[in-house]
């Protein structure tokens, strides 16, 4: 049984999943880690298919699904939680740009601090795109404002939960368009534990940006805040004022 399950959404990136899965395999051994990858395939119209049969066909610990149609990012999580039996999941992003090897930095703290979530804050990069990187600033800092928090990069998509705790932070009450910038948040309005560590942000190794169009992107992201204020900041909140008030 896997101690670790590293869960990957992949959307067309066949020239990243052979290094994705052989760095993670190397960090596994490396620093003794059991672990799992789960490539989740949210139907892709490239070769990622037939990329990750590859890997599977050499790393016997690759799990896969494919979706018959793109869920995102989010639908990407519950169908690698499903899969997982770890007792820690890992979340990360297929395009290398959060590194392999710093998957064991976040596995030690989690170990080490007994943290529900440790998640990896974004000191740097190593990449030019300037306007995506201030609209990125602008929309971590407009979360912490409106949510009351001081995290250092409350939207980063690389963060290892206890397996349970990841299960009861997807569940939400509404559908977002892109869940991915509330999980953190969704974790800390029902109180776990979140402790955060600094890592390098790098470049795409292979293949494009989802996010063709950023001030777009920017400006769909803010439609979801209504509800995850609602959810998130009023709810949550009464919910959990609600379980200490004495039957």
């Amino acid at each position: 049984m896997p101690s670790v399950s590293v869960i990957v959404p992949c959307y067309n990136e066949e020239g990243n999943i052979e290094e994705l899965v052989s760095r993670t395999e190397e960090t596994f051994r490396k620093h003794g880690i059991d672990g799992e990858i789960i490539l989740v395939n949210d139907a892709s119209t490239d070769g990622t298919a037939e990329k990750i049969r590859e890997v599977m066909r050499r790393w016997p610990n690759v799990v896969t699904e494919t979706h018959p149609r793109n869920l995102g990012i989010a639908g990407g999580w519950r169908t690698g939680l499903r899969l997982s039996r770890g007792e820690y999941v890992l979340i990360t992003d297929a395009d290398l740009q959060y590194a392999p090897e710093d998957d064991a930095k976040l596995i030690a703290k989690a170990r080490e601090t007994r943290a529900d979530i440790v998640q990896g804050f974004r000191i740097g990069h190593n990449y030019s795109a300037p306007v995506r990187y201030v609209l990125s600033l602008g929309l971590c800092w407009t979360l912490n404002l409106i949510f009351w928090r001081r995290l250092h990069d409350i939207k980063s998509g690389f963060i290892v939960f206890k397996r349970e705790v990841f299960r009861d932070v997807l569940d939400v009450r509404y559908s977002y368009r892109y869940f991915q910038h509330f999980v953190t948040i969704s974790a800390v309005s029902k109180g776990y534990s979140i402790v955060q560590v600094p890592i390098i942000f790098y470049a795409r190794q292979w293949g494009s940006s989802f996010i063709t169009n950023p001030f777009s992107f920017s400006i769909k992201s803010l439609r979801d805040l209504p509800k995850a204020f609602w959810e998130f900041l009023i709810l949550n909140r009464l919910m959990r004022r609600g379980s200490r008030c004495p039957a």
